[in-house]
């Protein structure tokens, strides 16, 4: 073999050589790197939230008529009941109410402003509850002083966090115990005045003094 001969065929053995070599190790380092490594950076898709829309506020004059509908400082159009008879809402504005029923101050987180409407005795839908269908049997709520009621006890739940427990009983109770307390007192002080003879008395002391 000459050297003319010899220097190409060496040439091509070395390319041979490294090209094996350099065959496993690519496929090595490919391996071990996380994929999307050593590439240009992609844009995350977005992500839809599926957030809960937020109630609609009511405004300011539904939320006293419903208040005075809830009191019965305003009478239902056919004449039933006021809720606060049976039922309690927890606000500074509202004395204490009835506890026959269940609390409503947060009857909105707990139902929602459609469940409330299905609760209420309206007149195109019976309350489910056989007490209150009975209370307004013939009386039952036009849609508006539903709506109206379902304002308020949103209201009332979104303010409920900051209002003060009214204890209706505990202050009665309190204020007839000083009540009878101050009879008492007032009583003794008219008796302490009165005679502590008869006129009758009196008259025959008389009579026996001058004779």
């Amino acid at each position: 073999m000459n050297n003319r001969t010899f220097a190409p065929r060496f040439a091509g053995a070395i390319l041979i050589g490294s090209g094996l070599f350099a065959s496993p190790w690519a496929l090595s380092q490919q391996a071990a790197t996380p994929d999307g490594a050593g590439s240009a950076p992609t844009a995350a898709a977005p992500v839809a939230a599926a957030l809960p829309e937020a109630p609609a506020v009511p405004s300011a004059e539904l939320i006293q008529q419903g208040k005075n509908l809830f009191l019965g400082t305003q009478r239902l159009s056919a004449g039933g009941p006021a809720c606060n008879a049976c039922h309690n809402v927890l606000n500074d504005a509202v004395p204490g109410g009835g506890t026959l029923a269940k609390d409503l101050t947060k009857t909105f987180t707990r139902i929602g402003a459609d469940g409330i409407q299905e609760k209420l005795p309206l007149a195109d839908e019976e309350s489910p509850f056989p007490v209150m269908q009975r209370a307004y049997q013939g009386r039952q709520l036009i849609a508006a002083e539903g709506q109206a009621l379902g304002a308020f006890l949103q209201h009332a739940d979104a303010q409920a966090a900051t209002q003060k427990a009214n204890n209706m009983g505990t202050n009665m109770l309190l204020a007839g115990f000083g009540g009878v307390v101050f009879l008492l007192v007032l009583f003794s002080m008219l008796g302490s005045k009165r005679k502590r003879r008869s006129v009758n008395s009196e008259l025959f002391d008389r009579q026996i003094s001058t004779t």
